[in-house]
């Protein structure tokens, strides 16, 4: 019996500057692991212990989303009420774009408020999709550019889920666009 490869993903190890910037073992403070800045409002990581917070509110994190579909952040944010806590649950094996598209609209809701922090267990692979798709339907790159950045990225992420480079191939980023821009929209009676 054949046995089927697994297709694994080297990381570069030349960065391009405009990937985002690793920060985890770069800080003075323990800081949750797998952290970078994606953009000065926009930040990921894993799943962020008790003894992150004070290097999350150092980084003035105003606001964290977790994509986490069974372990929320409220022992770890418990004495923290400055840190506001979201949550958009994505379930790895069939990430879709509702759960993306709610994704998109919390983070751009929390950067009104000040940076954002998002995350999952590892940091890699939900939060790799939504920040992929951040990319393409906020800054405008590319689908190769958004895949290449996720996968060579140094972020971890797990072959297992042979779904996520599918969803990524096929998503409608002009509709998840139109979508976000949709609902960023105050509704008309207040427009006026």
């Amino acid at each position: 019996m054949k046995r089927r490869s697994r297709r694994h993903y080297a990381v570069l190890e030349e960065r391009p500057g405009h990937w985002a910037e690793r920060l985890h073992g770069q800080l003075p403070s323990v800081a949750p692991e797998n952290l970078h800045r994606v953009t000065p409002t926009l930040y990921r990581s894993g799943q962020p212990r008790r003894e992150d917070v004070p290097t999350i509110e150092a980084l003035g994190i105003r606001t964290v989303l977790s994509f986490r579909s069974f372990n929320s952040d409220e022992r770890a944010f418990r004495d923290h009420p400055g840190i506001e806590r979201r949550r958009v649950r994505i379930d790895t094996w069939s990430i879709n774009d509702d759960e993306v598209l709610q994704a998109l609209i919390e983070i751009r809701e929390a950067e009104k408020k000040g940076p954002v922090l998002v995350h999952c267990w590892h940091g890699a692979d939900r939060t790799g999709v939504v920040i992929a798709l951040y990319r393409m339907v906020v800054q405008g790159w590319s689908k190769y550019a958004a895949r290449h950045e996720m996968f060579r990225g140094g972020y971890g992420y797990h072959t297992l889920w042979r779904n996520i480079p599918r969803y990524l191939e096929r998503v409608d980023v002009e509709a998840m666009r139109r979508a976000l821009l949709a609902a960023e929209q105050p509704p008309a009676s207040l427009r006026a």
